[in-house]
Order: structure tokens, then sequence, then C-alpha cells
């Protein structure tokens, strides 16, 4: 790890276990650092970086990769946005030559700019048909209200059609300089090699300032209950709680208590059992506690007949709060953190998630370090603690989203 005279940040993984060589660019730009007005604009800009540069067209973009058998991807997040290759060791200058002009010098073609416009309306309509999709962002919305977390990536319908070209530009401009920048590398690289390579590719980029947003300050959650109608089969049921940023000492313990419940998909999980074997309620089931920069968020859903929506409301509830009280043994203790471990473990086998997860924690703020602690934090983590975060974050009024479809008149 170290910083490049323009104060770009960069982590070099050397991997000499294969050819491949990942390269990834992150950005403190996301829908974190957006406002309502132009939700969305972090996710239009980065799928139209790609369209065009100075010296290459979108086609030539593609070709030039196509040829070397590479990759090139941009996507945006709620606190960061990425672009990145995947190359072989030899073809590094060309893969660096095609990222470094994507970020430095991209054009936004107008004609390119509509047809990513329309592409993302087109998501956005997707999303509203996907029952769990839009019953989780209506969800979002609801949780945290008041801030930014509230926005969906995609933006809005409205807030896409408004968009302008000057605005992504501005954007880029803002947030694209080189201390708002991290690059990680892992391959078969020397990293005094890659460092100097690093640093001529982006020699020229503005210098810039790290953004850095506090928006929880004024972020005052409250206890909603919200319920949509959408003609569907089957209703869905989503409820959460706000938790603490991934830098908090309650985080792991909270990864643990999700695995417990049911956030790896396991069939042998609590909700799982009681809900879907035992009870009958549910024809899917789980949940997740996602890491953000600023105060993240843990949620149950189930998936239900219309006629047992209150049942499995207060079923999911009562499985989620009974984590505080109830006895956890140590096998399932363990059976929860192994599968964590183990999921872990295998989403490390490609260099570039290697590269993404080094990436993910440095943008989070626990620290690229931490990639190689967390499995054994996992391992710490004790029934007592889990029942301790389960006390401090499940214990008051959810909020709770539910979609169903409409009375039978």
């Amino acid at each position: 790890m170290k910083v490049l005279p323009n104060g770009v940040r960069l982590i070099v993984k050397p991997n000499r276990s294969n050819r491949i060589l990942a390269i990834e660019c992150f950005f403190a730009a996301g829908s974190y650092y957006e406002r309502g007005e132009d939700s969305g604009i972090s996710n239009l800009l980065c799928s139209t970086m790609l369209k065009g540069t100075k010296k290459r067209s979108a086609l030539q973009i593609a070709e030039t990769m196509e040829a070397i058998g590479g990759e090139i991807g941009a996507a945006a997040g709620e606190d960061f946005s990425e672009v990145s290759t995947i190359s072989t060791v030899e073809d590094l200058d060309t893969a660096l030559d095609v990222l470094s002009d994507v970020i430095l010098h991209p054009t936004f073609p107008p004609d390119e700019i509509e047809k990513e416009r329309e592409a993302t309306l087109a998501a956005i309509r997707q999303i509203e048909d996907n029952s769990f999709q839009y019953a989780y962002r209506a969800f979002r919305a609801l949780l945290y209200q008041g801030h930014p977390y509230a926005l969906p990536l995609t933006g809005t319908s409205e807030t896409v059609r408004a968009i302008t070209r000057e605005q992504i530009a501005d954007l880029h401009r803002d947030f694209f300089t080189a201390r708002n920048m991290l690059v990680v590398v892992v391959g078969d690289v020397e990293p005094e090699a890659i460092a100097r390579k690093i640093g001529r590719a982006f020699a020229d980029m503005r210098t810039g300032r790290t953004e850095q947003f506090t928006a929880s300050k004024a972020f005052r959650p409250r206890l909603r209950t919200k319920t949509l109608t959408k003609e569907i089969e089957q209703a869905v049921i989503i409820l959460g709680f706000v938790t603490d940023r991934a830098r908090s000492e309650d985080y792991v313990p909270l990864k643990v208590a999700a695995s417990v419940l049911g956030s790896g998909g396991s069939v042998s999980s609590r909700l799982f059992v009681r809900l879907r074997d035992r009870r009958g309620l549910a024809y899917a089931v789980g949940c997740a506690m996602p890491g953000f920069l600023d105060r993240s968020h843990f949620y149950a859903f189930i998936g239900t007949k219309p006629e047992s929506v209150d049942e499995a409301r207060d079923g999911l509830l009562e499985v989620v709060r009974g984590l505080a009280t109830e006895p956890i043994p140590a096998a399932e203790l363990e059976r929860a953190k192994n599968q964590i471990i183990g999921q872990f473990r295998i989403a490390h086998q490609r260099n570039s998630n290697q590269a993404h997860f080094l990436g993910l924690y440095e943008m989070i703020g626990l620290g690229a370090p931490y990639d190689e602690k967390y499995p054994e934090r996992v391992k710490q983590v004790t029934t007592e603690q889990v029942k301790a975060v389960a006390a401090k974050y499940f214990a008051g009024g959810p909020t709770v989203t539910i979609l169903r479809p409409p009375a039978k008149k």
C-alpha cells in the first residue's frame, strides 16, 4: 500500500498462482454523495464512461479489450464507484492504457448518453416488475427517509430523465480525481514496477480533493410501516432496523447474527426452519446485513400467501427478536460462522474478486488489511456477542414494508 505523488492511493497484492491481472479503480462517488434531484447520476456516469474517449469510440474500446481477451467495466454503488479491467499480465500495458483513457478522457457523447438513459429507464421498469426488488426499494426509502441511502442506485424515472450531459461531466470533473481515487492491483506483478506504471498512466490526473460526507449527523430513523398493492400473486414482507457503520465493533457479530437467522440461504437456518418448514408460511425467506460506510441496516424478508401476511409478519419479527433471548447452541453458532468463512473464501478464488474486496474494505472505512483479518474475526464471535447485538438493534420497533395484491372485491 502506498500513496503516489499526485495523491492516488495504490494497493498491490502479488498473486503468483496464475497469469490473470485485475486492476480496479475506486472513487468516492455513489448514491451516498447524491441528492434527490440528481438521484442515479453516478450510475449513469459509470455506464457512459465506456462509450467514448478523446481517442477511442465505444466500439474501439470494446474491440481493443476483446483483442486481448480482456474485460472492462464500470459500476456505481452506495459508497463508491469503480472502473475495472481484467487481462493477462502480458497484456497489462494495453489494459492499463484503455483503463486510464476511459477514466481520464471520457467525452460523454450525447447519443450514447441517450442510449444509456433508455437502458436505465428499462432497468427501473424491470425493478418495478420484480416483487422483491420493488418491495426492497420501497423499504430502503422508508427506512432511510432523510438520508442518501434512501435513494435508489438507478435513480427514478423522473430524475434519470432530467439528468443532463453537463451534470454528468461536472460530476466526473469533481469526483474522478487523484486524491479521490484508489487503485487495487492483484496478479503476478512486482509491486514497485506496477506502481511506476500506474503512476505514469495517471500522472496528468487532476489532484482534486478527498470526498467526505457525514449524512448521519442529521439522520434520525423512526418506526414506519407501509403497505403497497400491486397485481401480484404472492405477498412480500420486508422488515428491518438501522444498525451501524461497517467500522463499528458490532459489524462482525451482526454478520454472524444474520447467518444464524438465514443470510446464507441455509436450509438449517432459523428463518427457514421455523417459518417455512414448520409453519409453511414462506415460499422464500431470508435476511441480509450489508456493510456500508455510513449507518447500515439489517433486514429480513418473507414471501407468503396474501391471506397469511399478518401471521408471516409476526412470525418473522418473532424469530428475529428471539435471537436476543433464546439459547444459541454451540453447533448452530459454529455452522453459521463456517458458512460465512466458506462463502468468503470461495468468493476470493478470482483475482478480480480479491481486488474488489480489498477496495471495498478500504472504501467503507475498515481498511484493506481487514480482508485478511475478517475470517479470524468471524471465528472469534461468541454467543454472548450475537445475543448482545440482537438485543441492541432488534429490540425496538422495526420498519416494515408489505407488498400485496389488492383486496378482492
